[in-house]
């Protein structure tokens, strides 16, 4: 090994991030609800759809309902009301799904590193590419986790207390901060 190698070698593996946890419900209704509440493209998609419904409802007053105001207000409301409703409990019953998935894995190893992170169950081994970056394009993070994700229909969930060292969460902060795009 020259060293150029040998420096290489040094700063991959400073630029490597290991992780090892179990998957624990509290982490995806807290990732749901930071996610929902606290980033643009949450609160986006979570009051598209009502305001679309809504609107559809005040078209179908005007052509077929013929209310006065008050009928539109209330049509309206309870629309929007009943629509936010449906979409929290779809979130809900997808956060559970993902939640499950990993859940099943028992122990899980995840190593981040420039070209990607690779996820496995303990028993499964380190085998296989890592997944690439433009995977998960956003990333957020609470006090307790990183979260990853690029819709609602995908998430990934890294709990801090799962990190080898603290460096770990350093330097997974740092890679997620050079590659994904924070929300």
């Amino acid at each position: 090994m020259n060293m150029d190698q040998a420096g290489e070698a040094g700063t991959t593996a400073l630029r490597t991030a290991r992780f090892e946890y179990a998957a624990q419900a509290p982490d995806y209704d807290a990732a749901l609800r930071r996610f929902t509440l606290g980033t643009w493209p949450g609160r986006t998609a979570m009051l598209w759809l009502p305001a679309l419904i809504a609107a559809a409802a005040g078209l179908l007053r005007v052509w077929v309902w013929h209310l006065g105001w008050g009928g539109v207000v209330l049509v309206g409301a309870t629309v929007v009301i009943a629509s936010l409703g449906v979409r929290q409990w779809h979130r809900r019953v997808r956060m559970k799904e993902l939640y499950e998935n990993d859940a099943a894995l028992g122990t899980i190893r995840t190593t981040l590193t420039e070209d990607g992170m690779r996820t496995r169950g303990a028993a499964d081994g380190d085998q296989g590419e890592p997944d690439e970056w433009r995977a998960h394009p956003w990333w957020f993070e609470t006090a307790e986790l990183f979260v990853l994700t690029g819709s609602m229909g995908y998430f990934f969930v890294l709990p801090k207390r799962g990190a080898a060292s603290p460096e770990d969460v350093e330097r997974a902060r740092a890679l997620f901060t050079e590659h994904l795009r924070r929300i």
